[in-house]
């Protein structure tokens, strides 16, 4: 007898709905250690209240004989509230009706054949959500450097800016302003870092090479890259780019100022989902906000010089935290990319190095220690930046966990003039925060290597 559709449905749900869920929250170090929140979310929108101002209505005062100590005046704290918009993510995945037709009797070795891609689905879209909480939310696969020809498969891209592209990824070019597309769409099949120029490596630039050339000019401070694995052939329209699309991520959150100002080519309002470089319709740079400012440490402030990593300069950060923004200690963590979290764990601390006190994190991550709060690394956290993160106040706003799409009664759909089917992963997320003083940046460090990920 074969398989009904209602069958098809119940091995999908029963066998893979559960542990995908638990896939997700399990497969990357932020997806592990973010706070999932539900109770903030209304329909396409979260509302987050914010103080941003503290009660002056405080203060001591001496007793009079005759009338007793005058109080205060009654204040209050000041607040507002940040808007957050969800974004939306999908995963999609085929069989092919051969496939569903050799196991049509065997529910189980359907479930079988469904393992391949389901389990891809599974590790995919986890790794794609922990992209996006290390970038901007702008969707920029690399940020250009220099004008590129129409015929040309390589691109010169800034190594300073968020950069977490990797092989194998679909990529295409865009205005900056408006979201024009500009040539076609290539997979990335090379990513050269610290190129060498005249025999002498870049500190700057990384060259990225596609599979096919572009088909179009396009120039640096107008255009730039944007991931495109939603593209369907090979030119893409502005629906199937990453622009305007993606989540906020915690280099938008913890800053102190417009968003993606500290790139090299700063983010136009019109990459963000929300059209808006204010954090969630909130301008950090009014005055009076200076309460939701980050701590951001450079050197010198805006001028991108590398410098050593120093236990004085994280103790800065860390104390910056908790001195200024109020962070309680044992909610900080730490964390950066893999070639600085090696440069921190050679670091001395008496006649000790730091990577001799080691500890574990839930979902088995290891970690050194600094002040007796974890030091850990995830493999997209961009170059030369150390965050200290207070948790308690990062959240992932969701409405529920990634879930199959039935609300037709079918999670497989046929795919239209084609003997094969199709099923949809989705889930409504967005990166917020409560409080955004309690977090510090430390950026322009210089790592003694730097360990990618390129795949």
């Amino acid at each position: 007898m074969a398989l009904t559709g209602t069958e098809f449905a119940d091995a999908l749900k029963i066998y893979y709905l559960d542990p995908l869920n638990d896939q997700v929250y399990r497969a990357t170090v932020m997806l592990d250690m973010l706070e999932k929140n539900s109770e903030d979310v209304e329909g396409s929108h979260a509302y987050v209240p914010l103080i941003t101002a503290r009660n002056p209505g405080v203060g001591s005062r001496k007793d009079t004989a005759t009338s007793g100590p005058k109080l205060p005046t009654a204040g209050n704290q000041t607040y507002d509230a940040a808007t957050f918009k969800m974004a939306l993510h999908y995963g999609r995945a085929s069989i092919s009706g051969p496939v569903m037709r050799q196991s049509k009797t065997n529910r189980g070795a359907f479930t079988k054949a469904l393992d391949v891609e389901m389990k891809g689905l599974m590790e995919r879209l986890p790794e794609d959500l922990n992209r996006q909480i290390w970038a901007f939310g702008n969707g920029r696969a690399a940020t250009i450097s220099t004008t590129v020809g129409a015929t040309s498969t390589q691109v010169e891209v800034y190594s300073s800016s968020v950069f977490n592209l990797k092989i194998g990824d679909r990529v295409a070019a865009a205005d900056v302003s408006d979201g024009t597309i500009i040539g076609t769409s290539a997979v990335v099949t090379n990513i050269e870092r610290d190129m060498t120029i005249a025999g002498v490596a870049s500190t700057t630039l990384h060259r990225v090479t596609l599979g096919a050339t572009i088909g179009a000019a396009f120039t640096t401070g107008d255009d730039t890259l944007y991931f495109a694995g939603g593209v369907s052939g090979s030119t893409p329209t502005s629906e199937d780019i990453s622009r305007a699309q993606e989540m906020y991520g915690i280099p938008s959150l913890v800053d102190d100022g417009a968003m993606g100002a500290d790139e090299d080519l700063a983010t136009a309002a019109l990459e963000m989902l929300d059209g808006s470089l204010s954090m969630g319709n909130i301008d950090r740079t009014a005055a009076g906000n200076a309460i939701i400012r980050s701590t951001v440490l450079q050197n010198p402030d805006g001028a991108g010089t590398l410098r050593p990593v120093t236990t004085a300069l994280l103790e800065q950060g860390f104390l910056s935290c908790s001195v200024k923004g109020g962070a309680k200690e044992d909610s900080l963590i730490g964390i950066t990319n893999a070639g600085l979290w090696t440069t921190i764990g050679l670091l001395s601390v008496g006649d000790r190095r730091l990577n001799d006190y080691k500890a574990t994190l839930p979902g088995g991550w290891r970690a050194i220690e600094f002040n007796g709060r974890p030091v850990t690394y995830d493999r997209d956290c961009p170059r030369h930046v150390f965050w200290w993160l207070h948790m308690k106040d990062l959240m992932l706003l969701t409405q529920s966990g990634y879930e199959l799409m039935d609300e037709d009664g079918k999670v497989l759909h046929r795919l239209s003039d084609r003997d094969a089917y199709e099923f949809t992963l989705y889930r409504d997320v967005q990166l917020a925060a409560r409080r955004f003083n309690t977090h510090c940046k430390i950026d322009d460090l210089q790592a003694v290597n730097n360990v990618e990920a390129d795949v």
